[in-house]
């Protein structure tokens, strides 16, 4: 008898929040793909992905570059709900060194993905990462 292959849902997260970071690292407009539509603040306030987007353009767009970027994922974590959908995050550690005008600042500190499953595909819906702010 043959097993049916399953869906590695946790695979998945990490995966994404390894591009995710790696296109942060990059300053990369790539970052969008792993982005959902919209995003889940404390407090149950919602934003769209635009907005999201427009805040990492003027993140990146004060620094010259990013080097030397480094992370450890610490945990990951996930929970399948009804429908088809799911909740989970991937966190750890990440620190870079932010080129600004020859200036260089270490950036570095815990950070926190949180992910949704939204039509078979995990999308971040909350980030907490070493540089950015809401």
């Amino acid at each position: 008898m043959q097993e049916t292959p399953t869906f590695n849902h946790q695979a998945d997260i990490v995966n994404s929040a390894i591009r995710f970071i790696t296109s942060w690292f990059k300053q990369s407009k790539s970052i969008t793909e792993e982005l959902s539509d919209f995003f889940i603040l404390p407090g149950g306030k919602v934003i769209a992905k635009n907005v999201i987007l427009a805040r990492l353009k003027g993140i990146f767009g004060k620094s010259d570059e990013y080097v030397g970027g480094r992370y450890d994922i610490i945990d990951t974590n996930f929970e399948l709900l009804a429908d088809g959908k799911g909740m989970g995050f991937v966190e750890g550690v990440a620190g870079y060194r932010d080129i600004i005008q020859k200036q260089s600042k270490i950036i570095s500190g815990p950070f926190r993905l949180y992910f949704a499953l939204q039509n078979g595909s995990w999308k971040i819906v909350n980030i907490e990462f070493p540089g950015f702010a809401y």
